[in-house]
């Protein structure tokens, strides 16, 4: 009798660890399936807005592909910021580029040059070099060697150019190299992908050149190692001194740029800082066609973006969130420098908004705006507000919605969804959010 109740005992103990052992497992299966990071593959429809901030306010570059081929990705660079001329009077203190990028796939998986400077009347093909990440090489070496040389560009605004080296001044006379090594192993950084906040991996690389001290971080994907975040001249620009305080004030009188060079000091850094920094806070990576296999393990085209391939996804994801929510925020509207513009790139956002309301001929929409808290409060609370009307303005003009659908208002900084003493933080707090109310 004891032998068989033991046995019993044996079993039971047997059948509790082996469902506390699927449990687990599916705990961890749940765990890892919510917690894998978003792909994000270089196709069609690839947007990648990066921040910079300046003492009056954080300014945004915009990346998209445009076209993917078996030889060649072209890209269109957009960027809005403060003219960082002193002797700019305020009616142009705002500089606009916008530029086209030509990359050859092959230096998209060998090149070891990085062309990060975008210069408007210069050559839109930079053979040998990259524009939005570093090649499959580069990752490749900092993963397996642990370092690699890479070359950077030490361009400025207002040259002009040329790709060919028997020519001056051409790009190749502009670029340096840095030896960079790979600090600690895979990092995770805070970004929103297609209007989510997501933490991508990467790997994080340090290096010098010319006495300039740098840091990058690369999307750890072979197939499209993006730049998420650079620091180059870290430490170069020094502090304002008591002479240099009392000047910046004067050109800020004046109605100058508040972002002024003063040397190595500027005006927008009182305390010193980093001569250039980038950071991608955003990413939309719903494509609209098939993405370019850099890597070379799966043929030369293939892959589905995260979020749908469909031109429509972005509509569907809206329409899901307002009718299980009643509300969304919209990072993908995008607004001119310290202004209610409304950007081009904002034209597939707008338009998905439109195919919603058109699907849903009984909703009403409240459209609400939302800013970081750089500036003052009245300030950015006119904006937000005027930043509403703005998208409202350009559904009922641009894609014929009926005004009594659309209500509008702005909260300025009041709302936050995170920090705002970070770029990533000011970057999330800065949206649109859309309500239904009907």
């Amino acid at each position: 009798m004891n032998s068989v109740m033991s046995t019993v005992h044996l079993i039971r103990r047997l059948v509790l660890c082996l469902a506390y052992s699927i449990a687990a497992t599916s705990i961890e299966a749940v765990v890892a399936q919510t917690s894998a990071p978003p792909t994000i593959p270089l196709c069609p429809g690839l947007t990648i807005v990066t921040a910079v901030h300046q003492q009056n306010g954080d300014y945004e570059s915009i990346k998209t592909v445009e076209s993917v081929g078996p030889k060649e990705v072209r890209l269109k660079y957009s960027a809005e910021g403060a003219n960082t001329d002193w002797l700019a009077p305020s009616k142009s203190a705002t500089k606009t580029v916008n530029v086209h990028r030509t990359i050859l796939v092959s230096d998209l998986q060998s090149a070891n040059s990085y062309e990060q400077v975008y210069l408007d009347k210069s050559e839109e093909t930079i053979p040998g070099t990259t524009a939005i990440g570093v090649s499959t090489a580069i990752l490749r070496a900092l993963k397996s060697k642990g370092e690699a040389d890479l070359a950077i560009s030490t361009a400025y605004s207002d040259l002009q150019l040329t790709a060919d080296k028997a020519k001056r001044p051409n790009y190749y006379d502009y670029l340096q190299v840095a030896k960079l090594r790979k600090v600690g192993g895979q990092v995770r950084l805070p970004v929103m992908v297609n209007d989510t906040p997501a933490e991508l991996p990467a790997i994080h690389a340090e290096g010098e050149s010319a006495g300039d001290k740098m840091d990058f971080d690369f999307l750890d994907d072979e197939n499209n190692p993006l730049t998420l975040g650079f620091r180059i001249g870290i430490g170069a620009i020094k502090p304002l001194t008591p002479d240099q305080m009392t000047l910046c004030k004067t050109i800020a009188k004046a109605g100058g740029a508040t972002s002024a060079f003063l040397g190595n000091a500027r005006c927008d850094l009182p305390n010193g800082g980093d001569r250039d920094t980038l950071r991608v806070v955003k990413i939309n990576s719903r494509c609209t066609s098939p993405a370019v296999n850099v890597a070379g393990n799966g043929g030369p085209l293939g892959g589905a973006a995260a979020g749908g391939g469909a031109a429509s996804s972005g509509a569907m994801a809206l329409e899901k969130a307002l009718a299980e929510k009643g509300t969304v925020d919209v990072y993908s509207i995008y607004f001119s420098f310290n202004s209610d513009a409304i950007r081009d790139e904002s034209q597939p956002t707008l338009k998905d908004i439109a195919e919603v309301m058109r699907r849903h001929p009984d909703w009403k929409l409240r459209v609400d705006g939302h800013t970081d808290n750089i500036g003052g409060v009245a300030y950015n609370l006119a904006l937000s507000k005027r930043r509403s009307a703005a998208v409202k303005d350009a559904l009922v003009k641009e894609y014929a919605i009926s005004p009594g659908r659309l209500m509008t208002d702005g909260f300025g900084a009041s709302q936050p969804r995170d920090t705002n003493d970070t770029l990533e933080g000011r970057a999330r707090n800065r949206r649109v959010e859309l309500v239904k109310v009907g």
